[in-house]
């Protein structure tokens, strides 16, 4: 064998070598779209569901979720707050937010400023 083809099979096999790490890393500790290996966050649990004690009802857009875990966040960080009750539809990237005080745009995006998505449309029902 000539130092070229030995050269090219030591290439190959690093890079099979390589991709077999990053498949074992990725199915040790799941992947994820936020850029996070870790596990799902859990949801946040919310003492009052019944609709019918909130006042205020309102639809939210909120930009940059992809993901199951991207909306439980955002959910998350709405339910957080007393007197909220927060639900996230991903397929139209809109959360339903039920409060029994009134709310804000500049409140809501308060409560979602750690999380890297946008506020695009808040809107009272």
């Amino acid at each position: 064998m000539d130092n070229q083809a030995i050269m090219a099979a030591l290439i190959l096999v690093v890079a099979i070598i390589l991709l077999i790490g990053m498949m074992r890393n990725k199915l040790r500790h799941g992947s994820s779209c936020c850029g996070e290996h870790e596990a799902p966050e859990s949801k946040v649990k919310v003492a009052d569901k019944n609709i019918n004690h909130y006042d205020n009802h309102y639809e939210a857009t909120i930009d940059g979720m992809v993901c199951g875990n991207c909306a439980t966040r955002v959910e998350n960080a709405l339910n957080r707050n007393d007197g909220i009750y927060a639900r996230v539809d991903l397929g139209n990237k809109k959360a339903t937010i039920h409060a029994k005080k009134t709310l804000s745009k500049d409140e809501v995006v308060g409560y979602l400023k750690e999380l890297p998505y946008t506020l695009v449309d808040f809107n009272q029902k």
